[in-house]
C-alpha cells in the first residue's frame, strides 16, 4: 500500500515537472507567436488611457522590430504604408494610427509559422483590428498578413509585414 502511494505520487510530480518544463522553457514557435501576443498588447488603446502609458506602450511596441523593418500595406487608400522603416519611425507611425481611436484592439489568429533556418521564421496569419473612432465611427477589420521575423540576441523581432489580402465578410 505505501509502495503504491509513493508511486503514484512520483508520477503526479513526474507530470508536474513535465507541465513546468513546457511552461518555463518554450519551444521556438511559442516564442515567435508570444511575440504577435506581445504586438497585440502594445497595440491595444483604453478609452482612459494616459499620455505616460501610451509613451511607454509604443517604446515597447518598437523594440518588437528589426531595425530596419519592411512593410507592405497597400489595396487600401486609407491606409498605405510601403517601404523599409526604423524601429523609432515604426514607434512614431503606431502612435499617430493610435491617436486617432479612443479604443483599439489588435488579435490575431490562424498561425502558420514556418522555419526558413534557425534564425528566420515566416508567419502566416490573420489579424483582426477592432476600435472606435475619436468621432464615434466602429472599425472591425480582417486581414491576412505575411510577417517575416529575424532572431536578434536570442530575441524575435519582426523585420516584415506584409498584408496580402483584404478579408471580406
Amino acid at each position: 500500500m505505501v509502495k503504491i502511494r509513493y508511486f503514484i505520487m512520483g508520477l503526479i510530480l513526474l507530470m508536474g515537472g513535465i507541465l513546468s518544463w513546457g511552461y518555463l522553457f518554450p519551444n521556438e514557435e511559442k516564442r515567435v507567436i508570444q511575440r504577435f501576443e506581445l504586438l497585440s498588447q502594445y497595440v491595444e488603446k483604453k478609452a482612459n488611457e494616459d499620455i505616460l502609458s501610451t509613451a511607454n506602450r509604443i517604446k515597447n511596441l518598437s523594440q518588437l522590430f528589426a531595425n530596419p523593418c519592411e512593410f507592405k500595406i497597400e489595396g487600401d487608400p486609407f491606409y498605405s504604408l510601403s517601404g523599409t522603416y526604423t524601429k523609432e519611425e515604426v514607434g512614431s507611425y503606431a502612435m499617430r494610427g493610435r491617436s486617432y481611436f479612443s479604443d483599439l484592439s489588435l488579435r490575431f489568429g490562424d498561425y502558420k509559422v514556418e522555419f526558413l533556418d534557425k534564425e528566420t521564421a515566416r508567419v502566416q496569419l490573420t489579424g483582426r483590428l477592432i476600435g472606435r473612432t475619436l468621432s464615434g465611427e466602429g472599425v472591425d477589420e480582417v486581414r491576412e498578413l505575411l510577417c517575416t521575423l529575424k532572431k536578434v540576441e536570442k530575441t524575435w523581432l519582426f523585420a516584415r509585414l506584409d498584408v496580402m489580402e483584404i478579408l471580406k465578410r
